[in-house]
C-alpha cells in the first residue's frame, strides 16, 4: 500500500509504552515527542488513565445506537 508522504516512517515497531517512552520487542526505548492521539498529554500507559479505562470497560465497553 502507499502512503501519503505526510509522516517520516521509521523502521521501528513500539509494542508498549511508560510514561513519555515506547519500547520495542527487543527492549529498545524512544522518547516519544508526539504529543497526540495515544499520549494524551498524561504519558502512555498512566495509572490512573488505565484504571479509568479499565473500570469503564468492565461496566460497558461499546454501546451503539
Amino acid at each position: 500500500m502507499n502512503l501519503f508522504d505526510v509522516y517520516s516512517l521509521y523502521d521501528i515497531e513500539p509494542v508498549s509504552g511508560q510514561g513519555s517512552y515506547v519500547f520495542t520487542a527487543d527492549g529498545s526505548r524512544y522518547l516519544d515527542f508526539y504529543g497526540g492521539h495515544a499520549v494524551i498529554s498524561i504519558g502512555h500507559a498512566h495509572p490512573q488513565y488505565v484504571k479509568a479505562v479499565s473500570d469503564q470497560v468492565a461496566k460497558l465497553g461499546f454501546y451503539s445506537n
